[in-house]
């Protein structure tokens, strides 16, 4: 988290060096994509990132990339289990993110591209309120659909459209991976159930 009796710095030390930082939300997410594609070669892709990220002509080691992973960006993400069902994604969600930043705060992310730091935005994202848009989404994709009994069937039927609704695009290796872990998880329950 932020450390508000500190200031937010847009450099990282390397090797006795400072190196000045474009540490703004949308260049961080614009790294990100840079990351999931899935044609680009992983030196290209830290090259692509330090191009993004790095201010100046002259583009350091990769190793400042860990630093700057460390110190900057992945510092302000929660861990999350691995079972754990992703209810975000920053680039699919970004209308309701927009909104959502604009209606609880006031704050035009688009009027703020290349301004707003990276922790003050992810601070802001998970500090939104129950009312914002994005917040309604995630906890949609969040919640589990209850065991069908005479009373609930109207309100499952109107949840799994929510669901089908907001649903994200999953990758291929996303979708591979879950269904991985559905048939780890299917074996492990197999198994308990076996021994009792």
């Amino acid at each position: 988290m932020i450390d508000i009796a500190k200031p937010l710095t847009n450099f990282v030390i390397y090797n006795g060096r400072k190196i000045k930082l474009n540490i703004s939300f949308d260049t961080v997410l614009k790294m990100y994509d840079i990351f999931k594609d899935g044609i680009l070669l992983e030196q290209e892709k830290a090259q692509f990132a330090l191009a993004l990220l790095v201010k100046g002509s002259k583009i350091p080691d990769f190793k400042v990339l860990d630093i700057i992973f460390k110190e900057q960006i992945e510092t302000f993400q929660r861990q999350s289990s691995r079972n754990q069902l992703r209810v975000v994604d920053f680039k699919q969600d970004s209308s309701y993110i927009y909104s959502s930043f604009l209606m609880d705060y006031g704050i035009d992310l688009i009027e703020q591209q290349g301004k707003l730091h990276w922790q003050k935005f992810i601070s802001l994202f998970q500090g939104l309120s129950e009312k914002t848009k994005i917040r309604e989404v995630m906890s949609i994709r969040a919640k589990p659909l209850p065991k069908p009994d005479k009373h609930n069937q109207e309100y499952i039927h109107s949840l799994m459209e929510l669901k089908a609704y907001y649903a994200l695009e999953i990758s291929q290796e996303e979708r591979e991976r879950n269904f991985q872990e559905g048939l780890k998880r299917l074996a492990e329950t197999l198994i308990t159930r076996a021994k009792t």
